[in-house]
């Protein structure tokens, strides 16, 4: 089977004239399983021990939120990867990063997609978080980006977590990642 379950690609001169390019890989989770293994250790990478929590607190639909607290389950430099977005909304560009303190492109705690400054990518963000709101299910992806002369490929997780009423509310996200690279010309 192909592990790769969804390609999204994308081409574009963002404001300025800075050159954007995406490439969004959906994965299975067969293909995470494989993937999150820590070369130096064997152990499992930060996005694998936040699917393993999840999987122990979840029945037939997403854990409650309640039961949901990864924090104490992770080092501090493994935290730092983890991250959840409050998606109560019924517009998706009205998500809010909750706990987004970033790598690259700065910390997004308390905003909203509708405030990113890439449309494109908020957009597939939007689209990405729709999605697992919907279906309640795990998404793996393998995404390649490039904003003008930087260039990055990462992994995400996304892992679809309840209120009270076992309607999605929450997508705690871990990322991973595999290369980043600047061109300096």
């Amino acid at each position: 089977m192909d592990p790769q379950l969804v390609q999204n690609t994308f081409h574009a001169t963002l404001d300025g004239g800075v050159d954007y390019s995406q490439e969004r890989n959906q994965l299975s989770l067969d293909e995470m399983a494989h993937r999150e293994v820590d070369p130096d250790s064997g152990g499992p990478t930060t996005i694998r021990m936040l699917f393993d929590y999840w999987q122990e607190r979840r029945t037939a639909a997403p854990p409650p939120a309640a039961a949901f607290d990864p924090k104490g389950s992770f080092t501090p430099e493994q935290f730092r990867w983890v991250s959840w977005v409050d998606v109560h909304a019924a517009d998706p560009m009205s998500f809010v990063f909750r706990n987004h303190p970033g790598y690259l492109f700065g910390d997004w705690s308390g905003r909203s997609l509708r405030e990113y400054p890439n449309p494109i990518h908020a957009h597939s963000l939007a689209l990405e978080y729709l999605t697992c709101k919907m279906i309640q299910q795990p998404s793996y992806y393998e995404i390649t980006q490039a904003v003008g002369p930087v260039r990055r490929t990462y992994m995400r997780l996304l892992l679809p977590v309840s209120d009270r009423r076992q309607s999605v509310s929450r997508l705690y996200y871990a990322t991973r990642y595999v290369s980043i690279e600047t061109d300096p010309s």
